[in-house]
């Protein structure tokens, strides 16, 4: 049901009526013919729900989550729960799929497992992003009672500050705690969970981490130092980031790929850990099912022979 969009609420009505729906969003099924279909999917129709994104609280309507696609799918799952969120069985139907281990072949065999709770899951821990706005763009506004607006967001992977259009590099402060801890100068920084690791972090050289361990990665994206390193920070602390006062440009931020705006002088992004992680079904085990993944879709250590054995002596 969490697949389903609140805009193909008139294309399923069609459907109803035995008419094929002519959205672009139904473009794969135009070959149907719907007076070919099986009765009991039509039956099954009249028992879908759909429900609106930002209208509709989902948190108590929904039992568990079956995604089925890639792992930007089970971002954009992650993305409509801003709160609790239920268990998530991800079926593979994407182009990498590290996040998702179930082959939709075997779907009704691996929904009975759910059903009968004999599989466990995995609590990947989120971000918890919140953006301050000083509401004014005079850098000599001193005046400590202006209006400050904040909008949190959960965030699965990571939240990413990076120099957008701007040609120069970004110079942005990172506090930890409320204590001043370096500024990055390059083309931006990322803040990831362990989640996140194997994604645009990846890039930068940081470490790739189980989703089992508790901490953040800082990750500077090009950093103009040759001794800037990422680093893992317990999951504990609170990060906030701004842009130095000397700065020459502004910046973006986005978080998981999405919502994405412009990151000025006047704005700080305080990150802490979430209390609502996703709970992600396990297909073998937690650490099973993170080996696999490294092994067959990043590759991890493969090499195309290996080592010969020494001749023995005769």
């Amino acid at each position: 049901s969490s697949g389903i969009n609140a805009e193909y609420g008139e294309e399923l009505e069609s459907i109803k009526a035995g008419e094929m729906p002519r959205s672009s969003s139904f473009d794969n099924f135009q070959s149907i013919n719907t007076k070919n279909l099986d009765t009991e999917f039509i039956g099954l129709i009249e028992k879908i729900k759909v429900w609106k994104i930002g209208k509709d609280r989902l948190n108590n309507k929904i039992d568990f989550i079956a995604c089925l696609g890639g792992d930007g799918t089970l971002l954009y799952a992650s993305s409509l729960f801003q709160r609790s969120v239920p268990p998530i069985i991800a079926f593979s139907l994407g182009s990498l799929g590290f996040l998702t281990p179930f082959d939709f072949k075997e779907f009704p065999t691996t929904l009975n497992k759910v059903l009968k709770g004999t599989l466990g899951f995995t609590l990947r821990n989120r971000l918890e992003a919140t953006l301050w706005n000083k509401g004014s763009n005079d850098d000599d506004d001193e005046d400590e009672d202006a209006v400050i607006v904040p909008e949190s967001l959960q965030v699965l992977n990571e939240v990413v500050i990076h120099r957008g259009i701007y040609s120069g590099v970004c110079m942005i402060d990172i506090h930890c705690d409320d204590f001043f801890v370096t500024t990055v100068i390059g083309d931006g920084v990322i803040v990831a969970t362990p989640t996140g690791s194997t994604a645009y972090a990846a890039a930068t050289g940081a470490s790739i981490v189980a989703p089992s361990v508790p901490c953040f990665i800082i990750a500077p994206i090009c950093p103009h130092s040759l001794s800037f390193r990422p680093i893992m920070v317990p999951l504990n602390c609170i990060l906030k980031c701004k842009l130095n006062k000397d700065a020459r440009g502004d910046a973006l931020i986005s978080f998981d790929g999405r919502h994405r705006q412009d990151f000025t002088k006047n704005h700080v992004v305080e990150i802490c850990a979430s209390e609502f992680p996703l709970p992600c079904i396990d297909k073998e085990g937690s650490m099973q099912d993170w080996f696999n993944g490294l092994q067959t879709t990043l590759q991890w250590n493969g090499r195309s022979a290996t080592q010969k054995p020494m001749d023995k002596k005769k």
